[in-house]
């Protein structure tokens, strides 16, 4: 549509009598034109899908990373761009299951032994068992974190988006939503 129109507004001139048209000019510029608008249109996609898939919430990712690192030691220690990057991938809050994790795992502070031991930031049970337990050991704290976000995701998806809506399926305690709910607002405010 957009070609349509540059061409009808530059050929115009052709139904003035007294105007000399130089059509190779002409085509020359409708060209141009149509070829900074698709560059410019091209250029606005690209950041728009690189905006989607770089914030969350409207805050950058770079921003929230750097929030979360703030809040992790021992063996989670600067691993906020790995839990920011795969949560934005499956579509988790990076602030939710990175609280899960401190929850879970302790490494506000000290990791607990089953994350550094076994690499389990959230307490998940399963095979193969750490220590001869029943909660799973990973092979890296990196499988540990990915199989904690997709776990939560299977709840998200649902619509429980929230720690009080998680709450009840993935923890006994009535008040871990609470716990959870002040590490996302520490993470938040760093």
């Amino acid at each position: 549509m957009i070609k349509f129109i540059l061409i009808m507004s530059l050929y115009t001139a052709l139904f003035d009598e007294n105007i000399e048209v130089n059509h190779n000019y002409l085509d020359n510029q409708i060209e141009i034109s149509i070829n900074n608008i698709e560059k410019e249109n091209k250029e606005y996609i690209e950041y728009k899908n690189y905006i989607k898939e770089h914030t969350f919430n409207g805050e950058l990712d770079t921003v929230i990373i750097d929030k979360i690192n703030k809040n992790l030691n021992s063996t989670m220690k600067n691993k906020g761009k790995f839990i920011v990057d795969y949560s934005l991938k499956v579509g988790l809050d990076p602030y939710l299951a990175t609280a899960v994790m401190l929850q879970e795992s302790g490494c506000a502070w000290t990791c607990s032994y089953l994350t550094r031991v076994c690499n389990n930031v959230a307490g998940n049970k399963g095979n193969p068992g750490c220590a001869g337990g029943s909660y799973r050991k990973f092979a890296t704290i990196e499988d540990g974190i990915k199989f904690a976000i997709d776990k939560l995701n299977t709840y998200y998806q649902k619509g429980y988006t929230t720690a009080e809506m998680i709450n009840p399926y993935y923890a006994q305690d009535k008040t871990w939503y609470k716990k959870v709910n002040n590490y996302i607002k520490k993470i938040k405010n760093s």
